[in-house]
């Protein structure tokens, strides 16, 4: 009798240890193996541990997206960045190199009367970025010295390690975010170190023949593709609408004020978005192959 309640309470302390890993309805495809040995960020490793995987791989990755923007009801807050961190960390695990958490940083503009239009908005409402009038959380932005600075100390911080390749990479869309990344990337490089303006959507080749249609803008249907090929587990189709959605009310970016059923996000593909993953990864990796070595 003892020993059966000796084994119910060490089953019951190990459950909650152990995370099954959620699996998305519908999909077939398994996920690409990672390196365990750089599947810690940069913040988490000791000073013998990046030392030693830049010895690997002389790469630092840098994800710089919003971490508190809208994106819609069954997307994260912090899609945008949270597509750039898991792409960095699952090309370091193959390349070497070092991976940083994102810095939280995102530019944007106030909407224009023709947005407005196009969107359903009212032309005399005042919105800045995503922080649409009907939404029921507010999102997070910056001013552009502000993110310079904060980029700028993390190129001095990361600058006598023996990096000599270091990517910047965004994936959000907001108004001058990619230019000020490419100015900056091109401003600081060096003969002993370069920058690079990574944005994460460059090294997508798939089409529609593919299964990949680049429809829908923020927070629709390819975005979401995105976000289910990097971290599907956070994506909740459920918390979505069936059927025609509005753009006023769901913060979910069209053409036109009114979405059709068959550009819903509920009809993403698993698979197409796990192609779209490996993919991405793969044609990441070629670039950094064909670098010219730099100067020692």
């Amino acid at each position: 009798k003892n020993k059966r309640r000796f084994f119910l309470k060490a089953s019951l302390l190990g459950s909650l240890f152990i995370t099954l890993p959620k699996q998305v309805p519908g999909s077939s495809i398994q996920k690409m193996d990672v390196n365990d040995d750089v599947t810690r960020s940069a913040e988490e490793m000791r000073p013998g541990e990046i030392r030693e995987a830049i010895k690997k791989g002389p790469y630092a990755f840098i994800p710089v997206s919003p971490m508190f923007e809208w994106h819609s009801f069954h997307l994260p807050m912090g899609t945008d960045a949270l597509i750039t961190e898991e792409l960095a960390r699952q090309v370091a695990s193959q390349v070497g190199g070092i991976w940083f958490r994102p810095l939280s940083f995102g530019l944007d503009a106030w909407r224009t009367n023709e947005e407005k239009e196009r969107w359903g908005l009212s032309q005399d409402e005042e919105v800045y970025g995503m922080n649409f009038p009907e939404l029921p959380l507010k999102s997070e932005y910056c001013e552009k010295e502000e993110m310079k600075l904060a980029i700028k100390n993390r190129m001095k911080a990361i600058s006598a390690c023996g990096i000599k390749h270091v990517f910047l990479m965004n994936h959000h869309g907001g108004k001058g975010q990619m230019k000020l990344v490419e100015d900056m990337a091109e401003e600081n490089s060096d003969p002993r170190m370069r920058f690079h303006a990574i944005k994460t959507y460059q090294f997508n080749d798939l089409d529609e023949d593919d299964g990949f249609y680049n429809v829908g803008g923020h927070a629709g249907y390819s975005e979401t593709t995105w976000l289910m090929a990097f971290r599907p587990e956070l994506v909740d189709l459920s918390e979505q609408e069936e059927g025609e959605l509005s753009v006023r009310q769901t913060g979910i970016l069209h053409h036109k004020p009114r979405i059709e059923a068959g550009w819903n996000p509920r009809n993403v593909n698993p698979d197409v978005a796990e192609k779209l993953r490996r993919r991405v990864i793969e044609n990441f990796i070629r670039y950094i192959n064909q670098l010219q070595p730099l100067v020692h």
